[in-house]
Formats: C-alpha cells, structure tokens, sequence
C-alpha cells in the first residue's frame, strides 16, 4: 500500500472502506448465492452449498415459469403493488401534510390515534378481515389484499412523510398563503416536489412488503388467478420434498423489479429515511 496515501487518508479511513467492502460482499452474498442455486440440483444444493454449480442449464427458467404460472402472478403482484403504493402515497401524504403544516383542533391526538396503528400486529387483524371481506365477497379479489395492504401502510408511511415535510421550511407556506395559494394547490405544487426523498422511501418500502406478503396473500387469495408471486413458489413445496432449483429462479427473476425500483430511486432512500427517523 502506497504510504503516501495512508498518510493522506489515514489508517481509519482504510479499515473503512475494507470494512464496507466486506458489508457490501455480505449483502450481495445471499443473492449471487440464489442465482447460482438455480443451476444446481437439489443433492449438490445440500452436498455442497457454497460450490459453483457444475453446469449452466437456463432452461430451468422457462421451466419454472410455466409450471408456477409465474406470467399471472406477476401481473397479480404487479397490480396489487402499484395500486396499493397510490393508495398509500395519496392517503398518507394528505394526512401528513395536515398534521406537519396546519393548526386544527386535537390535531397532536389524531396524529398519536394514526400511529397507533403502528403498534398493531398485523396477524391479529387477519380473521376479523377475512370476515369482512367474506361479506363483502371480496375473497379471491386482488382487491382484499390492496384495502388490507393500504390500510397497514398508512401509519408509518405519514410518520416519514409528516418529518419529511416538517422539513420544508414554513416561510415557504407562508409566502405562499400571502400571494393566494390555497392548501391543496401548495400541496400538489410545492409540497410533494420538495419531498422527493420521504416519497421515494415509502415507495420502497411499502412496494417491498406488497410484494413479497405472504400471509395476507394465503388467507384471501386461493384462487390461481389473482395468486401473487409468493404463493406461486408454493407449487414447488411438497410434503417431503422441495424443488429448490425452481424455487431460486422463480426467486431471482422476482428480485429484478424491486432492485431496479431501488437503484432508479436509492438516491433520495437515505435521506429520506433519515428524516423520518430522527426527526419527531
């Protein structure tokens, strides 16, 4: 190591950036470890599961999807997702920018009423939903799992999004009330632009749980036609043996549009989950 640069940069920073490498290979190791599963059989995946498979087959792929109707749950997946992300960001926001920018009556006790909904595990709603949405003949509905998904996505999405608009400075709304801009219209034209960073992290987030739910999804969804991609792996699972290799290519193709979601927004993630966690 050339010591004109440890001098430089310190001995600190070094161990640093090593220790960050090691984090990065750390993260990264699960993945690259799936993809490579999905080439092996299911004796070399428990004989020997740190090796490189001994062959490339990809038709294992097109395999995979056709057996797991994988095209249909990606649409399900894909449909739930989005429309419960909307939901969530419109909710959510309105609420936010309420309890961030103006001044109403028991203002502070309705803001502890919404995150109370936080503290609410969302397994013991799971039997009074069914028997909401059974009357209402919702199982079987990609519907059931949105309003579930929505409705435990609010709390914490307006906790993020009320610190990340607290962080807008109020002379900003202020100047803007004095020139004749009602509330709603700084809310759609300076509030959400200037919020990108608390935005882009319920997106993430909430994107991330409606895409990979599991229990909600397996108590309101049986039917084959509005399954998401979690209970399409389940045709894989049987009662002494699991096909492993099927699994992890159903897994690897499933990862790609959440990492690409990720990489197009990462660079207002940070920021915007730490506004939301150290600001109250």
């Amino acid at each position: 190591m050339d010591k004109n640069l440890v001098g430089k940069y310190g001995v600190g920073r070094w161990f640093l950036f090593l220790l960050l490498i090691i984090l990065l290979i750390v993260s990264f190791f699960p993945l690259v470890w799936m993809f490579f599963g999905a080439f092996k059989t299911n004796n070399e995946i428990y004989q020997t599961p740190l090796a490189f498979p001994k062959s490339y087959d990809f038709s294992v792929f097109p395999e995979a999807w056709k057996k797991a109707s994988f095209g249909i749950a990606l649409y399900n997946s894909f449909f739930i997702a989005i429309i419960t992300v909307v939901a969530i960001l419109i909710f959510s926001s309105m609420a936010a920018y309420a309890f961030a920018m103006m001044q109403f009556r028991f203002k502070n006790v309705l803001y502890l009423v919404v995150l109370a909904g936080q503290m609410i595990s969302a397994q013991i709603i799971l039997i009074p939903l069914f028997s909401l949405f059974k009357g209402m003949s919702l199982l079987n509905n990609r519907w059931s799992a949105i309003f579930a998904y929505t409705a435990i996505g609010i709390p914490l999405s307006v906790l993020l999004l009320r610190n990340s608009f607290q962080e807008v400075p109020k002379d900003i709304y202020e100047s803007a009330k004095i020139d004749g801009c009602n509330s709603f219209r700084f809310y759609l034209q300076f509030m959400l632009p200037l919020s990108k960073p608390g935005i882009s992290t319920v997106i993430i987030y909430q994107a991330l749980f409606a895409w990979n739910e599991y229990i909600f999804a397996l108590t309101f969804l049986n039917s084959n036609d509005v399954k998401t991609i979690p209970l399409s792996l389940t045709v894989f699972v049987g009662r002494y043996a699991s096909d492993w290799p099927k699994i992890f290519s159903i897994l690897t193709l499933s990862v790609l549009p959440l990492m690409i979601l990720y990489l197009i927004l990462q660079k207002y993630f940070i920021r915007g989950l730490t506004a939301g966690a150290v600001k109250g």
